[in-house]
């Protein structure tokens, strides 16, 4: 199932882990998810980098794993991204109470020891530590508006 304009994650939540290390999906998330997996709630949750992971509905994962298996591996910058996302990835079961464990392997490769910053990024979520989301925004808020008008090409919102 593909999604609608009114389907997508948007938004901040900063949730805390449980003493099992499970976050609680808020529920504007969870419709979303509803809205878009016919099956089993799952998600895949993949590397993005050492920053933040990515979890993508079952559903969408698919044609994400198509499209990075085929980029043109001779090149080896682009092998070592097809590891680092197609080799991270796991499906993890949301549970009846809203619940999703990130697993331990990811969770340590990026830092996430405590409260969590999960981001609505359209198609997917994005899962940082809270204290590197932060820093990410304020990098953000104090990069040049000059360079970042020349990448977008004119794009005014």
């Amino acid at each position: 199932m593909l999604f609608s304009g009114e389907s997508m994650f948007s938004g901040v939540n900063y949730l805390n882990a449980d003493s099992k290390n499970r976050v609680t999906i808020p529920a504007r998330h969870r419709d979303v998810l509803q809205n878009t997996i016919t099956e089993a709630t799952k998600l895949i949750i993949t590397l993005d980098s050492r920053q933040c992971l990515f979890a993508y509905p079952e559903s969408i994962w698919d044609s994400v794993r198509v499209k990075v298996e085929n980029l043109p591996n001779t090149n080896p910058l682009i092998k070592s991204y097809q590891r680092l996302i197609l080799g991270s990835a796991e499906a993890v079961e949301i549970d009846k109470a809203g619940r999703l464990l990130i697993p331990a392997a990811l969770r340590n490769m990026v830092g996430i020891d405590g409260e969590v910053a999960l981001v609505g990024m359209g198609r997917k979520l994005e899962i940082w530590a809270r204290v590197k989301w932060e820093a990410e925004i304020n990098t953000a808020l104090d990069d040049s508006g000059d360079d970042l008008e020349e990448l977008l090409n004119g794009l005014s919102i």
